[in-house]
């Protein structure tokens, strides 16, 4: 791994979708199982989503960013009656999940140049994705999710448990992430307007991430 502290934003967020665009079936297949060179455990996707589930109402709201293939995520999401928008910036990716998820609304496009109407949210999920994107930019993202989420409506996100930022190469393919450690994360949401409920962290091989859950207030 090399420090690529001097790319520009611009430059990192186009090696993340080229990089998606270029391992998509390597990455996920459509059984929705992990890479074999990676540690995550994807059969936990189901239990983070029924959690979820179980304080929506039936057919909530919940827009998925980072949504990738749609699986297992999206398919989860919209397995349990909730009306899914999945958000990615990869065309490849996207087109595999219209196929794989025909019951969700999809949308081409970088996260934190999503608009959405205020308060039409129920509950936003980002899974492995938010790592990906450039700290600064993570930060600025937060407040507007909330303002997307109605009041008491729910954010689910895997974030950074250590700082770090980086480039590897990654099942082919060269790939950027960049994520803070779990105070900041929750002095982040604090500040967004996003109270954390509860934070675990989620265990891959020798290292992992923290999964939040926060409601909007």
């Amino acid at each position: 791994m090399t420090s690529d502290d001097r790319a520009g934003p611009a430059r990192q967020r186009d090696l993340v979708r080229r990089g998606y665009d270029t391992i998509s079936l390597a990455y996920r297949g459509d059984d929705g199982r992990a890479a074999a060179s990676s540690a995550e455990d994807v059969s936990r996707y189901a239990g983070w989503v029924a959690e979820l589930a179980g304080l929506l109402r039936p057919g909530a709201r919940v827009v998925d960013l980072g949504c990738g293939a749609g699986v297992p995520a999206t398919r989860e999401l919209a397995d349990h009656g909730l009306q899914v928008i999945g958000v990615d910036f990869s065309a490849v990716q996207l087109r595999r999940a219209q196929r794989l998820v025909p019951a969700a609304r999809l949308i081409q496009a970088d996260m934190t140049a999503l608009h959405l109407r205020p308060a039409s949210i129920d509950a936003v999920v980002s899974i492995y994705a938010l790592i990906h994107v450039p700290v600064a930019d993570q930060q600025v993202l937060f407040p507007q999710i909330r303002d997307w989420l109605q009041p008491g409506g729910y954010f689910l996100a895997i974030v950074g448990a250590t700082r770090w930022t980086g480039t590897a190469r990654y099942l082919g393919a060269d790939m950027f992430w960049d994520h803070a450690d779990t105070d900041t994360y929750l002095s982040w949401f604090e500040a967004a307007r996003l109270t954390p409920l509860w934070h675990r962290y989620i265990a891959e091989g020798t290292s992992g991430h923290t999964l939040i859950l926060a409601r909007a207030r």
